[in-house]
């Protein structure tokens, strides 16, 4: 191990697990965190900060675009990328440009600044993901876009944490049959702590659903399992959620669903497993929230916005701009 993060309470504890390391290892105390594993950390009086401008400006070199203008947002709105035809042999030129293309490896870096501080940037990694055996131009050109995305926002951070009291607060949402080389609906949620997003998720559905009532009720069984997570481990360390979770959902219809036992004809054909969302509900682990669709935090994780939408939905997160905004 290069790094080793600690945290305890009470702090006595920090203090003799490190005198534990000292007695059988010569290792190096350099006090509060600031810097680990590619991201920077600043910590405020109620607020923690996590940015990788570092690690952004490092790819931005690497993959040639230290030239390149900025964009303000990671993908083209209403943008449809589609996999190649596979029965259909590539020319020449194009197999021999993806042979020297680094696609995977400009993915692999925007996925990990995704999954560590940038949830903005989720969906758009999360599509791009879908085509690392079969990318041609049009995916390169959109890999480069997100790039071009975190060049001209590399001073972001992730702000968690802010005056008001902790409370877990979570948004589901879905983008129905938004692949269209599969008809699967794309699903997104994050959840808050008190200011700034702690958890989300972008992910293709893995039924195919045949209705938006249907994709909706996919997504806040899914949701429903990270907030049961969640909730048992702010337990485990000594802060235990007072009351239910609230998950906000903009579809009146799933809302509706989760909230009646009773099986209707019409969602028969649902999976069974579904419906544990219902459980939650009963034994007050969750409850559902109605939330306007331009307010839906999650909206952000299930298909690419346009500017305006984008950048409201953006700051929901918690992103900040750490050269105006002060922790």
């Amino acid at each position: 191990m290069d790094d080793i993060f600690s945290i305890a309470n009470p702090p006595e504890e920090n203090a003799r697990f490190r005198d534990k390391l000292k007695s059988k290892w010569d290792i190096s105390d350099l006090g509060p965190m600031k810097f680990g594993l590619g991201i920077a950390i600043e910590q405020g009086v109620n607020t923690i900060s996590l940015s990788q401008t570092t690690f952004i400006n490092r790819i931005v070199e690497r993959f040639g675009q230290t030239d390149a203008h900025s964009v303000d947002t990671p993908m083209v709105a209403g943008l449809q990328l589609r996999r190649p035809d596979k029965s259909v042999t590539p020319p020449p030129e194009i197999t021999e440009w993806a042979a020297r293309t680094p696609y995977r490896e400009l993915i692999g870096s925007l996925n990990y600044i995704a999954v560590a501080t940038r949830p903005d940037i989720s969906y758009a990694v999360g599509r791009l993901s879908s085509f690392l055996d079969c990318y041609q131009l049009e995916h390169w050109t959109a890999a480069i876009r997100v790039l071009r995305y975190l060049k001209g926002t590399r001073t972001l951070a992730l702000v968690l944490g802010r005056q008001r009291p902790p409370s877990l607060i979570g948004y589901s949402d879905v983008d129905y049959a938004n692949c269209k080389d599969t008809s699967r609906s794309i699903s997104g949620y994050c959840y808050s702590l008190g200011g700034g997003m702690l958890s989300w998720c972008s992910q293709k559905q893995r039924l195919v659903a045949d209705s938006t009532c249907y994709a909706e009720y996919i997504a806040l069984h899914e949701s429903s399992h990270e907030a049961i997570f969640l909730r048992q481990l702010l337990d485990d360390i000594g802060f235990p959620c007072r009351g239910s979770t609230p998950i906000h959902c903009d579809n009146d219809a799933a809302t509706r669903l989760a909230e009646d036992h009773v099986f209707h004809s019409q969602v028969k054909h649902m999976r069974v497993k579904l419906h544990s969302i219902r459980d939650a509900i009963t034994f007050g682990d969750i409850k559902l929230l109605r939330v306007r669709s331009e307010d839906n935090s999650a909206d952000i994780l299930t298909k690419p916005l346009g500017r305006s939408d984008f950048l409201h939905l953006r700051d929901n997160l918690g992103l900040r701009d750490m050269t105006t905004h002060s922790v």
